[in-house]
C-alpha cells in the first residue's frame, strides 16, 4: 500500500487528516515554543543549581514558628518558665532537676501544638478536655500513649521526657 504511494507532494490527506509542508506556521507560535523552552531550562537551572530544597524551606518555617510560639510562651505572664528560657531546641537536651507542679509549661511546650492551648484540640490532635478518650483516660492509658505513642499521628515521647515529666503530664490531663 505505501509502495504506490509517492511523497513528493507538499499537501498529503490521509484519512481527512490535511498536512500541509509548504506553509510554515505563524512566527508567534514559533517565538512562544522557543521562548518556552528558554524558560523551562531557566526554571529547572534555579532550582537545581540554587540548593534549595524543600527539606530546608519547612526547617526555616518550623524555626520561625518555634522561635514565634515561644515568644508568646515568654511574654505570658501566667506562664511558669522564666524570662530567660532557653531555645526550643536546648530545651528538649536540658531537663530539669525538679519537675514542674503542675505541667502547663510542659504542656505548652511538647502537647499545645497538635492539642491546643488549652487542651480542647486544634484540628491536629484530639480533645484532651472531654470526660473520655479513646485508649481510656487512665493514668496507665495516659502515660502509655504520652511514652510510647499512638498509631495515627501521635508521636512517642519516651526519648524526650523522663518518667517524672511524664507523670507531671498525666497528672495535668487529668486535671482538664
Amino acid at each position: 500500500m505505501l509502495d504506490n504511494h509517492e511523497h513528493n507532494h507538499a499537501v498529503h490527506e490521509f484519512d481527512g487528516i490535511i498536512e500541509n509542508r509548504v506553509s510554515s506556521p505563524p512566527i508567534y507560535y514559533t517565538i512562544l515554543f522557543y521562548g518556552l523552552v528558554i524558560w523551562g531550562v531557566a526554571f529547572c537551572a534555579f532550582y537545581l543549581l540554587s540548593g534549595w530544597s524543600s527539606e530546608a524551606e519547612f526547617q526555616q518555617k518550623m524555626m520561625t514558628y518555634q522561635e514565634t510560639y515561644q515568644k508568646a510562651s515568654l511574654s505570658d505572664p501566667t506562664s511558669s518558665t522564666p524570662k530567660s528560657a532557653p531555645p526550643a531546641e536546648k530545651a528538649v537536651a536540658a531537663v530539669p532537676a525538679e519537675p514542674e507542679e503542675d505541667g502547663t509549661t510542659l504542656y505548652a511546650e511538647k502537647c499545645a501544638m497538635c492539642h491546643g492551648e488549652n487542651g480542647k484540640g486544634s484540628g491536629i490532635g484530639p480533645n484532651l478536655a472531654r470526660p473520655d478518650y479513646i485508649y481510656g483516660k487512665t493514668p496507665e492509658a495516659i502515660t502509655e500513649s504520652i511514652a510510647m505513642g499512638r498509631s495515627g499521628g501521635m508521636p512517642a515521647f519516651s526519648d524526650q521526657l523522663s518518667d517524672d515529666e511524664i507523670q507531671v503530664l498525666v497528672n495535668f490531663l487529668l486535671s482538664l
